[in-house]
């Protein structure tokens, strides 16, 4: 949102609105993030689920562009692919490490 020419041209495309809209997304992802800091692991889980389909749908983006229109731009195949297809698989991971803290037993069933 506040650095939208630089980040369009780090991904190889034109500066969009839509730009605005994703930022306002991040922004609600991170205030269920912050809701969830001391709740129950529903709402961790609700806390990881959105933002990782998000993060994987543009993982999935990515690969089109790279396949289709050959962009191999660096904030397309670059560091923001790899965080878009692993971050998620990092905050699943520590949720279900929480889980297994907190419930020991549930782990053998």
């Amino acid at each position: 949102m506040f650095f939208g020419d630089l980040a369009a041209s780090f991904i190889g495309w034109a500066q969009s609105p839509f730009q605005a809209e994703v930022g306002f997304a991040s922004l609600g992802f991170a205030v269920v993030g912050f809701l969830a800091f001391r709740d129950n692991c529903s709402m961790r889980l609700a806390s990881i689920l959105g933002p990782s389909l998000f993060l994987w749908g543009a993982a999935g983006g990515h690969v089109y562009q790279m396949v289709v229109h050959d962009n191999f731009s660096p904030g397309n195949a670059g560091i923001i692919f790899w965080t878009d297809v692993f971050i998620p698989i990092i905050g699943f991971a520590l949720l279900w490490a929480r889980y297994r803290k907190k419930h020991p037993g549930a782990a053998a069933n």
